[in-house]
């Protein structure tokens, strides 16, 4: 009775339910209890809540168990223990020719193309071209008129020679900034002329010097018409200057057939007597000619003045500061000397104003005829019609392509080699082209020294030149190309699988696991082991790899011709 009160207030037991027969299959009922023997009913009880925490830790414990029980017999079969021990597998270090490729694709273009946007609009007249054809440059493909268009052209093309003109006069004007003698000959400054000082503001005008050339002197005299028919041009003549009361040799220069009346009713013409001046000859002194004809010696009408040869004032026309001054009376000059430079800031400053408004003329001017270029379709270069989107009647609007022309003789395309490949790329290299099956040879254009970064990863754009003069590549397109980056013969060679990539105090380096007796001399100690390398009879050994491709990698030292490696390990499941 004591083991039943235990249970009071913690179950309650129903009262017994009818028996029934048992189902097939169903589990045979208990034997009835024995005197003093405790049978719980078939239905379940409720527990304790700390026994309820009880179960719940066994479980736990139990899951925990399992856990540990599949990690070690995990190990176990990856470290050879166990029944289902794995099969190491092993590599030699062999002879052979690694070949590493990059391929890849790329978008196919055309080496040359030409879109023709309208910048004006205007009506479409006419459409010379269909789209395919081949067409030559400079040959007409359409014909859109734009009353703008032609009208900012010829404003553009007045502003520029307007422009142009003032320049011309500015750089005359800079030009007449340094005042030169003409000619050769004495500078002859007016005696009641200010002399000029450096300085000195010079006004546009100013006559500043006269330069007198007196190598010759003339000699003017009036002759009667009788005697027009004897005196002729060359006829040697002497002249008398009373002055120095000497008679000086004289040659006729010049005839004019002009008619002076004298006061005596005499009909007189000019004749002009060229003198050369011993040098004490000068302008204003009297003199008369004579010339002896058939004996007879023929007089002027009256005595004239000797002249200069050429006399030439000096007069400034522009005006400024006087920075440089050359004058000095009777001083000889020769052509071209310099007399006096003036100063030209206000007109440097003018010039380079002008200039900057030539450019901008000129730009307008180049952006004008650019579209009536355009409006009148000029195909800049040689090609195919890729496109003409316009019909005599339409109505063009600013900034519509109208017609796209295109050179596919040649195609490029566009690829990006990776940073562990870039370096392997070079100018000149060729590459195998595949696109839908069309296959050509190309050839690296170039190749560019700055990179774009992708997911991480930098990349560099490369050219690729394929000659297409047959057009069956497609410009616009994506075409697979495959290139050689770089090719080894008669090296070591590897599976990938064997080289290992582990941490050292010099960082991360590429090792094999040597298999041997003892210990290899250049074998290193791991401070983490590498997972799946068995422990014993294996050894990293650190090693310099070169190329790989997709199986192999070349191995350039740390181990030698037929040394044994560790490659993997194997099991049953894996074959």
């Amino acid at each position: 009775m004591a083991d039943e009160k235990k249970w009071e207030g913690t179950q309650d037991i129903p009262a017994a339910e009818p028996e029934t027969a048992a189902a097939p299959g169903a589990a045979e009922p208990l034997p009835p209890p024995e005197d003093g023997e405790m049978r719980m009913p078939a239905r379940k009880r409720k527990l304790p809540r700390s026994k309820k925490r009880i179960a719940a830790i066994a479980a736990a414990l139990c899951a925990a168990a399992a856990v540990l029980a599949a990690v070690v017999w995990g190990g176990m079969r990856f470290f050879g223990g166990g029944s289902g021990t794995g099969e190491v597998l092993t590599a030699v270090v062999d002879v052979g020719s690694i070949t590493s490729t990059v391929s890849g694709e790329g978008l196919a273009r055309a080496k040359e193309s030409a879109s023709l946007t309208v910048t004006a609009s205007g009506t479409v007249q006419d459409v010379y071209v269909r789209e395919g054809d081949t067409v030559e440059a400079g040959q007409p493909l359409y014909k859109i008129h734009s009353d703008a268009a032609e009208e900012a052209y010829t404003a553009a093309q007045k502003e520029l020679d307007s422009c142009s003109k003032e320049k011309e006069k500015l750089m005359e004007a800079r030009a007449n900034l340094t005042v030169r003698a003409p000619h050769a000959g004495k500078i002859s400054l007016a005696a009641d002329a200010p002399a000029i000082q450096v300085g000195d503001t010079v006004s546009s005008g100013t006559a500043i010097a006269t330069v007198v050339d007196d190598s010759k002197m003339k000699l003017r005299q009036y002759f009667s018409y009788a005697y027009a028919k004897t005196i002729k041009t060359g006829q040697s003549a002497q002249v008398s200057i009373p002055s120095f009361m000497a008679s000086i040799p004289a040659t006729v220069s010049e005839i004019h057939m002009v008619e002076r009346i004298s006061p005596e009713g005499t009909k007189l013409f000019e004749v002009d007597f060229v003198i050369n001046n011993p040098g004490t000859l000068a302008a204003g002194v009297d003199a008369s000619a004579t010339l002896t004809v058939g004996g007879e010696t023929l007089y002027p009408y009256e005595a004239g003045k000797l002249e200069y040869n050429r006399a030439t004032v000096i007069t400034t026309k522009v005006g400024g500061a006087a920075r440089s001054v050359n004058l000095r009376n009777y001083a000889p000059v020769a052509a071209g000397d310099v007399l006096l430079v003036m100063d030209g800031g206000e007109n440097d400053t003018a010039i380079f104003e002008m200039d900057n408004r030539i450019k901008t003329a000129q730009k307008n001017l180049d952006e004008a005829k650019k579209a009536l270029d355009l409006l009148n379709g000029i195909s800049p270069i040689t090609g195919k019609v890729m496109s003409i989107s316009a019909s005599p009647g339409d109505e063009i609007a600013t900034g519509s392509t109208v017609a796209v022309v295109a050179n596919t003789d040649t195609i490029l395309l566009d690829i990006l080699v990776d940073e562990r490949n870039i370096s392997y790329i070079t100018e000149g290299m060729s590459v195998d082209i595949d696109q839908w099956g069309t296959q050509r040879q190309g050839e690296v254009t170039s190749v560019s020294l700055t990179s774009k970064t992708e997911n991480g990863v930098a990349k560099f754009p490369v050219v690729v030149s394929i000659d297409n003069s047959d057009g069956a590549l497609m410009a616009g397109s994506y075409a697979s190309y495959n290139l050689v980056a770089s090719q080894s013969t008669d090296c070591m060679v590897l599976p990938i699988q064997a080289v290992k990539s582990v941490e050292t105090a010099e960082g991360t380096r590429s090792v094999v696991f040597v298999r041997a007796d003892t210990r290899p001399e250049n074998a290193i100690d791991l401070e983490i082991p590498v997972e799946g390398v068995p422990e014993k009879g294996y050894y990293p050994v650190i090693v310099q790899t070169g190329i790989s491709d997709t199986q192999n990698v070349e191995i350039l030292s740390g181990v030698e011709v037929g040394t044994e490696v560790f490659q993997q390990v194997l099991y049953p499941e894996m074959y």
